[in-house]
């Protein structure tokens, strides 16, 4: 449960929407890339306890939910590099304040991982998700 309510506060949208007011791109996405940098070094508490706390709290986000959310990439084998991130504003009407997304795209040994992060508009993250290509 608790990895499904992580990965569902993946706040994303379908369109691209601009950032809000006062997020710049490089910041989002340099956020983005250190978190992503963490997760490829197994530093899942670091990662978890970077979520915003009361959705730590609210989702029970823990290193172990962290990393089963790295698990859904198990099949890409190693982190090579980082081939672009593009930082958009987030557009879910469930979640009633601006945030950020930032979509990492990233090479590994076997397959291509696209990683997505969302951090509300003082850069605490606030959504994860993972996906192979």
């Amino acid at each position: 449960l608790a990895i499904a309510a992580l990965l569902l506060l993946l706040l994303a949208g379908c369109g691209a929407h601009p950032l809000p007011e006062g997020m710049e791109e490089e910041t989002v996405g340099n956020a983005a890339q250190a978190v992503v940098d963490q997760l490829n070094a197994g530093d899942y508490q670091g990662v978890a306890d970077a979520f915003r706390a009361d959705l730590r709290e609210e989702l029970e986000i823990t290193a172990d939910t962290v990393k089963a959310a790295m698990d859904t990439a198990a099949e890409a084998g190693a982190y090579v590099r980082t081939t672009d991130i593009l930082a958009v504003g987030g557009d879910r009407k469930k979640f009633d304040e601006p945030y950020g997304v930032a979509i990492v795209y990233s090479e590994h040994e076997a397959k291509d991982v696209i990683y997505e992060l969302s951090f509300d508009t003082d850069m605490e993250l606030i959504g994860l998700g993972v996906k192979q290509k």
